[in-house]
């Protein structure tokens, strides 16, 4: 109900299935959203209780379907923060579990960025050869976990000068770079990614219990 509020069911649908299409729609891919959807729904309910909105046929059907559709769209679309401008507010949703850098692969490393990086780091040198997979772009020989990443402290060996790969996370670049934006990587062992989605999953309700009213 809330959901059709803010889009239409067909186009939600269609849009779901081209993303599940472009990661491969594989069997963990489908697990990692499902278990990110429980992890955001159990703080969902905290923040919009059910018990609040009972009067006016809020179920949690309609908490499920939103969180779907904070997984998928930009906030820009009811002119709403863009997803870079949320996660760049909430630099503390990160709580250095240091899992994005002992499970990522490949780290990518852009050529522009490449001599700078060098520059900062003389010793990334040998350890940077190019992607094979993607002109333009580099990658570390070892990068799962990434050498640069102090097991004990999980904290990030070049972090001042740590490619923008890595400055991004959990957000992903993808598109052409005439036509690039921010998508969420839906890991659901990123608190990262966990509060961006619930953040996302609050301002929705709350604009669909507007049009609800």
């Amino acid at each position: 109900m809330l959901r059709d509020l803010l889009i239409d069911k067909d186009l939600f649908e269609n849009i779901k299935r081209k993303i599940l299409e472009s990661e491969d729609g594989d069997n963990n891919t489908i697990l990692e959203m499902s278990i990110l959807e429980k992890n955001v729904l159990k703080l969902l309910r905290k923040k919009r209780t059910l018990k609040k909105y009972k009067k006016m046929g809020v179920t949690k059907t309609d908490l499920k379907e939103i969180i779907e559709l904070a997984e998928i769209t930009n906030l820009k679309l009811f002119q709403g923060p863009s997803n870079s401008e949320l996660a760049s507010m909430h630099p503390e949703w990160c709580n250095y579990c240091g899992k994005c850098c002992s499970e990522s692969s490949p780290l990518f490393i852009h050529k522009d960025e490449l001599k700078l990086l060098i520059m900062f780091n003389t010793e990334l040198e040998s350890e940077i050869i190019p992607n094979e997979h993607y002109p333009d772009h580099f990658r570390f020989k070892e990068d799962k976990p990434c050498k640069f990443l102090d097991l004990e402290t999980k904290r990030c060996g070049i972090y001042d000068s740590r490619p923008q790969v890595c400055r991004n996370y959990p957000l992903m670049m993808i598109g052409s770079e005439d036509r690039a934006r921010n998508i969420i990587n839906l890991r659901y062992n990123c608190n990262y990614a966990t509060r961006l989605i619930l953040d996302k999953s609050m301002i929705l309700f709350d604009e669909a219990v507007k049009r609800l009213d």
